[in-house]
């Protein structure tokens, strides 16, 4: 009799890109102990919230999910909530346009404002509990067309409507115009609004002389004076200016020709000067996939192959020349992210690296272009910056998608030829991504809706595992109103005081993932592990005993069976109690060639190592050496 151990720890390998044929491990990720590798069990869901009521199998199409100002915000069905962790109290912060995508989040410096957009409109949300979009009735620039000369400190600036204000400021030596501070962009401007620079109004007060002094003398009352004001009166020399004042006494430019005495006369004698204000500028859409907060500017990108980004330090205030072009090669740009102190611009079939050089106009972006890719990017929405890399699915002038990660500045293929079968198969037109690390590992959880999938890579085992939900089947779907082993429906994540939060995609129901968890919401997780074939070397019959189960003692069951013809048919399952002592079955058939499922939906942890399994082969002396079969390790 031969014995051999059968690791459930299996890789995917798909010949046609789904799992009804061939090897894979479900709702688990493995960790390597010494020289073997175990199956573990994933986190279960935790049901915190449903956001927004909706009974099953009717359902709402969630956008998104951020954390921000101590808050998790969602964005479902056009609609953006408030949740308030504590409680979770749910409050509704405003609308979005109508839209199909999914929102692209930023949380701008020490949380001032969260910016995000759904590909039509852009949107903030500031800490203060503000919801507005980016609109173009207010001013967004105020532009110097003639600073003209001789103006005083104290001329003020007024507009012809939208309740706008600035401020100006003045060379104090010769009363030109320096810069404008908006300081009210105004609202509900259809137009750019006339800019008029007011003067300060003539004075007359009563001069007394300081004799000490050459360039100093009093007035009997300074209200309305400034610095710059040109000055005439008895003892006063022409063309005089004033350059301080301090409480009522002023001091002058040049010497007095004699004491001061009598009426004095101060005057704001600027002109020339020419104030155009524009309207904020807003980029036309449809945007790209991404949203970059870098060196305090936020970057969005357009599909006119344009990188735009907001004033520095101001999500609110955009300007038509703040932009560089995506255009080293001859590509259409598709999704940004940020990457170390890099902005990545993904295109079809190429990457280009940009970053901060410091530019006085227009975007402060400059290209690396050394470091350009041929490798662009499949989807926008796979592409997840995280612990200081990049994953995303990807693809070339070569065609075919294979999922990559950014070591450094270069680009590493991590899916397998099994894997790419899967995501030829889906088509990404509607698929969703993000990374979640649990225990040590880094997971991304790549879900294809389409082909209704969930690919999970675990970036320190550098596997792949397929996780999924037995969760009830929405409206258009397969069996609707039934539940179902389906993909994992958690598509949004994000993380808010140290709790991993997901939001589902057709329930409005915010989760935690809990790793004292065994089920999802009250619902079994199944576990599962479906072997290769194995011949053992031999295409003779083996003749199948003892089958045990190697791994951790706990109060749940696992149900095995086995298929002879290449997962056409399955026997029926039997059960092996985990927690005894010997956890095994006996006489399990005979088969030439075979494969093995081993299905465990307790609601208990779970740490399994393998099964052992004794054979004996047909036709052979018991004494001759026996193949090791093809399982995986």
């Amino acid at each position: 009799m031969a014995t051999e151990r059968i690791p459930l720890s299996q890789p995917i390998e798909s010949r046609n890109g789904t799992f009804t044929k061939d090897s894979y491990s479900s709702n688990c990720f493995f960790e390597t102990r010494d020289a073997k590798r175990e199956f573990i069990k994933r986190p279960g869901l935790v049901a915190a919230k449903q956001i927004t009521p909706v009974t099953p199998p009717a359902y709402l199409e969630s956008q998104g999910l951020n954390a921000f100002n101590n808050r998790v915000i969602a964005v479902i069905n056009n609609t953006v909530y408030s949740v308030n962790p504590t409680g979770y109290v749910v409050s509704t912060i405003g609308t979005t346009s109508t839209s199909t995508s999914q929102s692209y989040f930023v949380n701008t410096f020490l949380d001032a404002y969260m910016f995000f957009h759904n590909k039509l409109n852009l949107y903030l949300y500031s800490n203060a509990g503000a919801f507005s979009t980016v609109v173009t009735n207010k001013i967004g620039a105020i532009a110097i067309t003639d600073s003209g000369a001789n103006y005083s400190q104290g001329i003020t600036l007024s507009f012809s409507g939208g309740g706008c204000a600035a401020t100006a400021e003045v060379d104090p030596t010769t009363g030109v115009i320096l810069s404008v501070t908006i300081t009210n962009q105004g609202t509900g401007l259809a137009s750019a609004p006339t800019i008029t620079i007011n003067l300060p109004a003539t004075q007359t007060p009563t001069g007394t002389d300081i004799p000490s002094s050459y360039v100093d003398f009093t007035v009997s009352s300074a209200t309305g004076l400034y610095v710059g004001m040109s000055v005439v009166g008895t003892g006063i020399a022409t063309s005089t200016k004033v350059t301080a004042i301090a409480g009522t006494q002023i001091t002058v430019d040049t010497p007095k020709t004699g004491a001061v005495s009598g009426t004095i006369t101060f005057t704001d004698e600027g002109a020339g000067g020419v104030l155009t204000a524009s309207l904020n500028f807003v980029p036309t859409g449809p945007y790209v996939s991404g949203a970059v907060f870098l060196d305090n500017y936020v970057f969005i990108g357009t599909s006119n192959n344009r990188i735009y980004n907001s004033d520095v330090g101001d999500p609110t205030t955009w300007n038509a020349l703040n932009f560089l072009s995506f255009e080293q090669t001859a590509d259409t740009l598709v999704g940004i992210c940020k990457h170390l102190n890099y902005l990545v611009a993904f295109g079809a079939v190429s990457t280009q690296f940009f970053y901060d050089v410091g530019n006085p106009t227009g975007s402060p972006l400059g290209l690396a272009a050394s470091y350009t890719l041929e490798i662009g990017c499949a989807s926008g929405d796979s592409i997840v910056a995280t612990n200081n890399t990049v994953l995303w699915v990807g693809t070339s002038k070569t065609y075919g998608k294979s999922v990559y990660i950014m070591d450094g500045t270069a680009p590493v293929r991590i899916s397998t030829a099994n894997i790419d079968r899967h995501i030829e198969a889906d088509g990404l037109g509607d698929i969703a991504a993000y990374c979640y690390t649990i225990n040590g590992h880094t997971l991304y959880i790549l879900t294809l809706h389409n082909i209704h999938q969930t690919l999970v890579y675990d970036l320190n085992e550098k596997m792949w595992y397929t996780w999924t939900q037995y969760s009830i089947q929405s409206t258009g779907q397969a069996n609707a109103g039934t539940y179902q082993e389906s993909y994992f429906r958690p598509t949004y994540y994000t993380q808010l005081n140290g709790v991993p939060y997901v939001l589902d995609d057709d329930t409005a129901t915010l989760y935690y993932l809990d790793v004292n968890t065994y089920q999802d919401a009250g619902q079994a997780i199944y576990c599962r592990t479906v072997t290769d074939i194995s011949d053992n070397g031999s295409t003779k019959r083996k003749f199948f005993g003892r089958l045990e189960i190697i791994g951790d003692k706990v109060a749940g069951t696992m149900q095995i069976r086995h298929s002879g013809d290449d997962y056409n048919n399955w026997s029926t399952y039997r059960t092996v109690d985990l927690n005894a002592p010997r956890a095994q079955v006996y006489l399990s058939g005979a088969d030439r060639r075979r494969a093995w499922e081993f299905l465990c939906t307790s609601n208990v942890p779970l740490r399994i190592d393998g099964a052992e399994v004794d054979f004996r082969i047909g036709e052979m002396d018991q004494e001759q050496a026996v193949g090791g079969g093809r399982y995986r390790r």
